[in-house]
């Protein structure tokens, strides 16, 4: 049984106003939807409702209004494509279209809308309608389009020019979802309000004349636009083929909430070089406990998700970059995960709680972002992970902060570069973290002697184990105690067996029993080890490499030479120099790589 509404719409049907008369004498035999769309848009009907209903019910949601079931409808519901594009070229009839403009509900577009090169001047509302054919609108200038809930052919408008809103899917009404047959081509389009795509279904077709790039199956095309406000593909969005976003400029978000981007082993959406003045929101649509909903066909369709890359290659985001509880699909052996090689993200970027399935890849190498925000869960596999160039200047306080943490974190990579671990020891540093980036750098140089070749392996690890490849140069000083207190004891040793002798090193004094300078074993030590300091001990005792004695030892009677003494000094002499040229240098930075 109709609804009051519709019989409403009946009634006014009698009434012949001017738009419906002009028309007739253009289109004879007019259909029951074809004089509810007149009726509707005349300027002198001063008792519209919301849609002119081709059908039985004003009802959106109402099951007669299903363009999924549009073959079975009577031809009552025919709107021929050619009566639209009569309301927009004809004089008299654009001057009786009111305000509101063209708003129709559940008709059936008869033929191809042909609107290219034209200046609409009214509004087209076409909500839950059957258009089969193909949607020509190259360079159309339009108050305002809305395709609600339509089910579509293929649309053709680049450079399309829309003053306000262009809904191609949800309006903030719920009418059922939007779904195109063949591709969605908008380059270079301008749209002074917000893009609307959510709950929309687009499918790559076989027109390849529209293809810029055919290997990656393109299902809408939004490459070079511009608009004001967001651009919005949330809610059960669903692509079956790439979502081109390149060089697009956005005035508020790009929102891909809950959008599910299904490309596989290709670009499954890209907006490679855009401008988004807000933030990227790749997450659920709900963030609340309704994305756990015990529906698990709701919860499915709440979450993002994607089979194929999602690339911001070089894209410039004002705003943050949010990435959270995201599904990245795709097959082990073929390319998925998320490209943002040479991204500028001015905030935050955030990725926590994502599913990196199969080996999802995250390439951040060249990046930007003011702050990162991450989590362990959301970190790829090993060898999936690119940090080269990634600059940040802090790690969020919710993030894994130890060095030891975000060490393994920069083990993922498929291998070494410096790069990460001095942003991340810097990071540290100004983070009041000065023993972090320590570990860190030394870890990097751990990392960049692990492939070397031998006489390397062994000239790092003496530095390492001397001054911690120069980040820690106070360990000379742990070092150089110890050589100075082994000296002190052979010398004491030395002096006890008799085998020290005075060297009367300026001249032989005429008596035996003139005074010489007395041995003091440890400032003698200290001597030896220290270059261009003279204590005046080593040039008045050395030993005699031809007397040796005895020492006990814990029982034993230990034979000591001074031979072997002269070569253990000799040695220190050598240590006491490349000991203090090495604590020099680390303390100065000539040997370190940051």
């Amino acid at each position: 049984m109709p609804s009051c509404a519709a019989s409403a719409d009946h009634s006014r049907a009698s009434i012949d106003y001017p738009l419906v008369k002009l028309a007739a004498a253009r289109f004879p035999n007019l259909t029951h939807a074809e004089r509810a769309l007149l009726d509707y848009a005349d300027v002198s009907n001063g008792e519209r409702g919301e849609f002119a209903v081709a059908g039985i019910s004003a009802i959106p949601l109402d099951p007669s209004n299903d363009p999924s079931g549009a073959a079975e409808w009577s031809h009552d519901r025919d709107i021929r494509a050619g009566l639209i594009r009569w309301l927009a070229v004809d004089r008299d009839a654009s001057a009786r279209i009111d305000p509101t403009g063209v708003r129709v509900l559940g008709a059936r577009i008869v033929g191809a809308i042909n609107l290219s090169y034209m200046r609409v001047p009214f509004a087209i509302v076409l909500v839950r309608c059957s258009i089969p054919e193909r949607i020509s609108m190259e360079q159309t200038q339009i108050p305002y389009l809305d395709l609600n809930g339509s089910h579509t052919g293929a649309i053709f408008a680049p450079s399309i020019v829309v003053a306000g809103d262009l809904d191609i899917g949800w309006d903030n009404h719920d009418y059922g979802n939007f779904e195109a047959s063949g591709q969605v081509w908008l380059e270079s389009a301008r749209i002074g309000g917000g893009a609307t795509f959510g709950g929309g279904h687009f499918h790559y077709g076989d027109d390849g004349a529209w293809d810029g790039v055919p290997q990656r199956k393109t299902a809408l095309h939004l490459s070079g636009v511009e608009v004001k406000q967001d651009v919005t593909m949330c809610c059960s969005f669903e692509s079956v083929g790439a979502v081109e976003l390149d060089q697009a400029v956005i005035g508020g978000n790009l929102a891909l909430l809950g959008g599910h981007f299904f490309n596989p082993d290709n670009v499954a959406i890209s907006a490679d070089r855009a401008t988004i003045a807000g933030s990227v929101l790749i997450a659920p649509f709900e963030l609340g406990d309704a994305v756990e909903t015990p529906d698990p066909q709701a919860a499915y369709r709440a979450k993002f998700r994607s089979d194929g890359m999602v690339s911001l290659v070089a894209a410039h985001v004002g705003g943050s970059v949010w990435v959270s509880r995201a599904i990245f699909g795709g097959k082990t052996s073929e390319q998925h995960g998320l490209l943002a090689p040479a991204a500028s993200v001015g905030d935050v970027l955030v990725m926590q709680q994502l599913k990196l399935e199969h080996g999802a890849i995250v390439n951040l190498s060249g990046a930007s972002a003011r702050t990162l925000l991450d989590d362990e869960q959301s970190w790829p596999a090993p060898g999936k992970l690119w940090l080269d160039g990634f600059d940040y200047r802090a790690i969020a306080t919710d993030s894994p902060q130890k060095a030891s943490i975000r060490l393994r974190w920069l083990g993922l990579q498929p291998g070494f570069y410096p790069q990460p671990y001095r942003q991340l020891a810097k990071v540290m540093r100004e983070g009041g973290n000065d023993a972090g980036a320590v570990t860190v750098l030394i870890a990097m140089e751990d990392s960049r002697l692990a492939n070397s070749g031998m006489l390397w392996s062994i000239w790092g690890g003496f530095l390492k184990g001397t001054i911690g490849y120069g980040h820690r140069p106070l360990l000379t000083m742990f070092w150089s105690l110890i050589v100075v207190l082994l000296g002190w004891a052979f010398a004491a040793i030395g002096a006890r067996t008799g085998v020290m002798r005075p060297t009367w090193p300026e001249s032989v004094p005429h008596s035996l029993e003139a005074s010489y300078e007395e041995f003091h074993p440890l400032i003698y030590s200290l001597d030896v080890f220290l270059p261009f300091v003279d204590l005046h001990q080593e040039h008045y005792w050395w030993p005699d490499a031809r007397a040796s004695g005895h020492f006990p030892f814990f029982g034993h009677d230990m034979r000591i030479s001074g031979r072997i003494l002269r070569y253990y000094l000799w040695l220190q002499v050598i240590a006491g120099w490349l000991l203090s040229a090495i604590f020099v240098a680390g303390v100065t930075g000539l040997l370190r790589n940051d």
